[in-house]
C-alpha cells in the first residue's frame, strides 16, 4: 500500500510531534472563547478614578474619591506650596449596556490655600444613583488592572507601541476591557465602586 496513510504510518512519531502544537493552541483558544459563551456580560456599571494631568492653573491640593452611605464625595486636600503643581484625578463611569466609559464632571473647589481643612463634596452627578464600594459586584465581576510596559521587540519594530494599563473586569476567565480614552496611554487606574441603581444616564 502506497500514499499518504502509508506515510502517515510509517512515521506516525513526526506526524504527532507536529500535530500536536497545533492540537494545544487549538486547546488554549477553545479555553479561551468558552467563558465568552458561559458567562453572562457585566450587569452593573463600574466606577474608577483615573490619574490626573499636572496643572499649574489652580493651588496645589489632593483630590480623594470614596464611596460613603452608598454615595460617592471627593474629599480635597490643599497641599504645600512648594508642591507647585496641583495633580486632579478624573473620575469615569463604565456603561455596562453600552461597554463605553465617559467622564463623571465633579465641581472642585478652586480656591483652597495651604492651611486650609479637607473640603468633602459630593458627585452631583451621580445623585440617585446607589455604588456599592465592595471590590466584586453581585454579579461576580471584579476590576483588574494589569500594567503593559511595551511591545516587545517586533511590536517595538513595527511601531506597536503599548505603554499603560490594560483595564478591565473579569469574572470566571471572561475578560471585558474598558475602553477609556487614550487607554494606550493610561496610569494609575484604580477602582472606586460597583454602580447599582439606574437612576439617570
Amino acid at each position: 500500500m502506497t500514499g499518504p496513510g502509508r506515510f502517515a504510518r510509517e512515521n506516525l512519531f513526526l506526524v504527532a510531534a507536529a500535530s500536536l502544537p497545533l492540537l494545544v493552541i487549538g486547546l488554549f483558544l477553545l479555553a479561551s472563547a468558552v467563558p465568552r459563551w458561559l458567562v453572562a456580560p457585566p450587569a452593573y456599571d463600574l466606577l474608577v478614578r483615573v490619574a490626573g494631568q499636572y496643572s499649574q492653573s489652580r493651588a496645589p491640593v489632593a483630590v480623594d474619591f470614596a464611596v460613603r452611605d452608598g454615595r460617592v464625595e471627593a474629599t480635597v486636600r490643599p497641599l504645600p506650596q512648594a508642591t507647585g503643581y496641583a495633580e486632579v484625578p478624573r473620575l469615569f463611569l463604565f456603561d455596562h449596556e453600552t461597554m463605553n466609559a465617559r467622564e463623571i464632571r465633579v465641581d472642585l473647589p478652586g480656591n483652597l490655600t495651604e492651611g486650609d481643612p479637607p473640603v468633602t463634596v459630593p458627585v452631583e452627578a451621580l445623585a440617585g444613583r446607589r455604588v456599592l464600594a465592595e471590590t466584586k459586584a453581585p454579579d461576580g465581576y471584579e476590576f483588574q488592572a494589569r500594567r503593559r510596559d511595551g511591545p516587545g521587540l517586533i511590536g517595538g519594530i513595527f511601531g506597536m507601541r503599548r505603554y499603560g494599563e490594560r483595564v478591565s473586569v473579569v469574572n470566571k476567565g471572561r475578560v471585558v476591557p474598558i475602553p477609556l480614552p487614550s487607554n494606550e496611554y493610561v496610569y494609575g487606574v484604580s477602582f472606586v465602586g460597583w454602580v447599582l441603581d439606574e437612576g439617570s444616564r
